[in-house]
């Protein structure tokens, strides 16, 4: 594969990185971290700027302790003395940058000033065409402060441009190559950005034959431990010159490509990405258990999710008072029933007492919604939950019900249940992130209440509509008793005038029986036997439709809590599920 292949190629394969970086920043900043959100961004500001600022440059910077050699190490490498150096202490202050000659047919001048001052280095001189030739045209070369300086601010600047540069060349002598600081806090740190660092065991003249392959394999080993088994190690002397140009040799290839930078924002990228995983999800990244264990096989897991949201949507019921609803509709039936049903002289006392459902504010006009016209008239006019308002119709808020406020025990049973199923649904999840979603959930389900109450006075309770046979029967009621009242009244005005009158009244009748009997008996009986048949039926039909009230109103319960807990605990656990998901991929 040629040159010009392998960059493109890491560099879709770097875009495909930060598309996957970009949709991490969206779903942190959605899940509330502030802190990576912000940490992501900054790289992804840091990774633009850098692939628009001289991409084909490559920018290497010489780090190490106090009395590594780096500034003679850089005066090798541009064959003159280009940084100051000194034998009883560190010179560089502050960073100084070797740049190729114009002339040599490298960058504009004003892609490298753009470069350096992004970088913020301030010293810059010019490579001889020596020193261009050994390190290649398209190479900067940065002295950095000591990273173990005694001044805060010179150690400040090392750190920040070596999370800024391209490659890295750690400069380490024979005294301070195994320092423990330098390998624990700046070199295992940078195990992921092993392809663009050399470590230069600088200083091996001071060495004896024997001592230096001993030395250089023991570096291999403290290396090889923290994750830099990639990184090349080079023995060098800049007072002799051994090694010098095997270093520049190095430089130039790793700048030849104009891949470093893309390898370096690579690295950075899964540096990034493996330490939100290790800092959110822990070392493995797994689903674990808040008390370390698996989360458990899939089918148990499941079951328990189920079996916990069945608890939760039963428990939203009680809380709701959906038996008591359900036993007011079915009291309303029977009461509507007996007061157009029932024998009249009853029905009439039936009349004096009141619905159950009126009582709760649940009567006839439950199950629809209050919806205001568009029209400059601004009637109001009602409309079932079933559907929807028609255009230019704004839905009105369902007014609270009178039901019993939901009792301390009924509240308690509804949080613990919701605190259960919330547990049970992120088993998957790390015990940090598995809290805060249930402090979330908490929160939400200790202001279910209201929502539910609502659910309740807007559900149909199937008060829109008398039965049909209500009619009938009503008209027959009316009808024996008419008859009745025809009858008695045809007894009473007989009486009277057989009383006051010599006539004597002999009144049809039915065989043996008078007519006037048969009225107000048969009136009086078949409204009777009516009534209590109807009061058969409107008890069975009662039942029926409490029951189907109560499906109903479970079916609103339920709604409730899936779009107040379950969807939100969904949405969040999948932004998770993803999170980590893309966290493995990138690291």
């Amino acid at each position: 594969m040629s040159t010009s292949v392998t960059a493109g190629s890491l560099g879709a394969s770097l875009d495909t990185a930060l598309a996957g970086l970009e949709r991490v920043a969206v779903l942190s900043q959605e899940l509330g971290l502030e802190a990576e959100t912000a940490e992501v961004r900054a790289l992804l500001e840091r990774v633009d700027q850098r692939r628009r600022l001289a991409a084909e440059t490559t920018v290497v910077a010489l780090m190490g302790p106090t009395g590594s050699g780096k500034s003679c190490v850089l005066n090798a490498l541009a064959g003159a003395a280009v940084a100051s150096t000194a034998v009883t202490r560190p010179t560089t202050t502050e960073p100084l940058a070797l740049l190729p000659a114009q002339e040599t047919g490298g960058v504009r001048v004003e892609e490298i000033t753009e470069l350096m001052d992004w970088l913020s280095v301030g010293q810059r001189v010019q490579a001889s065409r020596e020193a261009v030739d050994r390190l290649g045209p398209h190479t900067v070369l940065l002295d950095l402060p000591d990273i173990d300086s005694d001044e805060p601010a010179h150690r400040r600047v090392a750190e920040h441009l070596a999370g800024m540069v391209d490659v890295l060349v750690w400069v380490l002598d024979p005294q301070k190559y195994a320092d423990g600081v330098i390998h624990h806090e700046f070199l295992a740190p940078m195990a992921a950005h092993a392809e663009v660092t050399l470590v230069a065991l600088n200083q091996v003249d001071r060495l004896d034959a024997q001592s230096v392959e001993p030395v250089l394999a023991d570096l291999r080993r403290l290396l090889d431990q923290e994750g830099l088994d990639s990184a090349e190690v080079l023995p060098l002397s800049a007072l002799t010159g051994a090694g010098v140009e095997a270093l520049g040799s190095w430089v130039r290839q790793a700048a030849a490509g104009h891949t470093a930078a893309t390898l370096r924002l690579a690295a950075d990228t899964r540096a990034l990405a493996a330490g939100l995983r290790e800092r959110l999800f822990g070392s493995g990244g797994t689903g674990a258990d808040s008390t370390g264990g698996a989360a458990g096989s899939g089918d148990n897991v499941r079951e328990r999710q189920i079996r916990a949201e069945a608890d939760l949507r039963q428990a939203a019921a009680v809380a709701a008072g959906v038996d008591a609803v359900a036993e007011a509709v079915r009291g309303s039936y029977v009461h509507q029933a007996r007061a157009r049903v029932g024998w009249p002289p009853l029905g009439w006392l039936e009349r004096l007492r009141h619905d159950p459902l009126t009582a709760l504010h649940l009567g006839r006009v439950a199950g629809r919604v209050a919806v205001r016209s568009g029209t400059s008239s601004g009637s109001v006019t009602t409309a079932s939950t079933t559907g929807s308002p028609r255009v230019g119709q704004t839905a009105l808020p369902v007014p609270r019900t009178s039901l019993p406020q939901a009792g301390p025990a009924a509240l308690a049973a509804l949080q613990t249940a919701a605190h259960s199923w919330c547990l049970a649904s992120c088993a998957a999840l790390p015990g940090e992130v598995k809290a805060d979603i249930v402090e979330r959930s908490d929160q939400r389900a200790a202001a279910l209440a209201p929502a539910l109450d609502q659910a309740v006075a807007s559900t149909d309770l199937e008060q829109r509509h008398l039965p049909f046979w209500w009619s009938l029967a009503r008209m027959l009621q009316w009808l024996l008793g008419s008859a009745a009242l025809v009858g008695g009244l045809w007894l009473v005005v007989g009486h009277i005038v057989e009383t006051n009158l010599p006539v004597v009244l002999d009144p049809p009748r039915w065989g043996q029986v008078p007519w006037p009997v048969v009225l107000l008996l048969g009136g009086l009986g078949l409204g009777v036997l009516l009534a209590l048949l109807a009061g058969f039926a409107a008890s069975w039909q009662a039942r029926r439709r409490g029951r189907r009230v109560l499906a109903r109103l479970h079916r609103a319960t339920s709604s409730v809590v899936r779009q107040r807990l379950v969807l939100p605990l969904r949405q969040e656990r999948a932004r998770w599920e993803e999170l980590r998901a893309l966290l493995e991929d990138l690291s």
